[in-house]
């Protein structure tokens, strides 16, 4: 299949420029940056082409398969319908990230993790899907059965990316530890006496087991060339330790502090198009917007919002002095391309898989008006 695009408003590493863009077998052929318009070319009328998003985060896919409280959809049907959604949002390559170790009421979660991968390994083989999905392992370091949980996978292909995380409070996402016994009782409805044992018991379990299967999961990570990210770094410490085992990317880092050590150490910093676009964290923690004002920030995930991703880059080019679209961009698809170890996709450039949104800014809003996958129409 061939296509040119015409009168399109392309976004390039450096630069945005009005010019054509050509695609055949599902590659990028020509890049012109004049107004030529060839015969039968697609008129793009001037809206933005840019690459397709690449999230190496979305939490997404478990609304699907668990749309209520004890409700739980067809797995292939879920991750088709989580599928739709984020290949209207733009997004061309996603990493659906799910937990595993967790404990207690985090166990019922842990749960989904099986069905939902065998969901996107049926749905894909079947052809059922438009865009690349890979998962994004996430394993709670402080749950005694993570390691059991991960030797499941020894030999999945779906596997592209780990991530080491400690949810216990008093450090990391919930530093403030009244704001953790606030959400036990107020969005989990636990007792005092109740959020008090959870918090001796969470906490006992980050002390004891942490540590030793926080470097297991690495171990395991890299014995299959997995990359690996950290996840809530808040101190020095933390982000030495991450480096030390080896993480290459860090996750939503909590203070001003604990990135600049990331970026001292070579972690790429990620943060949520969430918190990009709100202006702030759930928790209080450190914002995107402050980081990429530092310039202190390399990738944007969709974290629980597909749509944030996109929304996130232009709120950046808009509201961030020093960042422009380009650049703004480049988060959204370049940066976690390059990232992940994806060569192929991520910039638009002769060659590279022709993975394409196209865009228009309406009322101040990016819009998404047609997406390829490998130079096919799939939105």
């Amino acid at each position: 299949m061939s296509l040119t695009f015409s009168n399109a408003r392309l976004v390039l590493n450096d630069r945005v420029a009005t010019g054509t863009l050509a695609i055949a077998d599902g590659r990028i052929v020509r890049v012109d940056d004049t107004p030529a318009a060839p015969a039968g070319a697609l008129d793009l009328d001037g809206d933005f082409l840019m690459p397709g998003l690449v999230d190496l985060h979305s939490d997404n896919v478990e609304n699907h398969y668990q749309p209520r409280p004890q409700v739980y959809w067809d797995p292939v049907s879920a991750v088709i319908n989580h599928d739709g959604e984020v290949a209207s949002s733009g997004i061309t390559t996603i990493y659906d990230a799910l937990c595993l170790g967790l404990t207690e009421k985090g166990e019922l979660r842990a749960q989904h993790l099986r069905p939902i991968v065998g969901g996107v390994a049926e749905a894909r083989a079947a052809g059922m899907l438009r865009v690349d999905h890979r998962v994004h392992l996430r394993c709670e370091v402080i749950g005694p059965k993570v390691l059991d949980q991960l030797a499941t996978f020894d030999d999945d292909p779906l596997i592209g990316l780990v991530s080491v995380m400690d949810h216990a409070p008093g450090q990391r996402q919930t530093a403030d530890i009244d704001v953790w016994f606030r959400m036990r009782r107020e969005v989990d409805g636990l007792s005092e006496q109740q959020a008090h044992a959870d918090f001796e018991r969470l906490t006992a379990a980050s002390r004891e087991l942490g540590p030793r299967q926080r470097r297991a999961v690495a171990a395991w990570a890299a014995g299959r060339g997995l990359g690996l990210a950290s996840h809530d770094d808040q101190t020095e410490d933390h982000v030495a330790e991450s480096a030390e085992i080896g993480c290459t990317i860090a996750e939503f880092p909590t203070t001003l502090e604990a990135t600049r050590a990331s970026r001292r150490l070579g972690l790429r910093v990620m943060m949520g198009g969430p918190n990009l676009v709100r202006g702030r964290s759930s928790y209080g923690n450190v914002t995107a917007r402050d980081l990429a004002a530092a310039d202190l920030l390399d990738i944007v995930s969709s974290d629980y919002v597909p749509a944030s991703m996109l929304h996130a880059a232009f709120t950046l080019a808009s509201t961030v002095q020093g960042w422009n679209l380009p650049r703004a961009i480049a988060t959204v698809t370049s940066a976690p391309a390059e990232a992940a170890g994806l060569a192929d996709r991520g910039r638009i450039a002769v060659g590279l898989r022709a993975d394409l949104i196209r865009v228009r800014v309406i009322d101040g809003r990016p819009v998404v008006r047609g997406v390829w996958v490998a130079g096919e129409r799939v939105a």
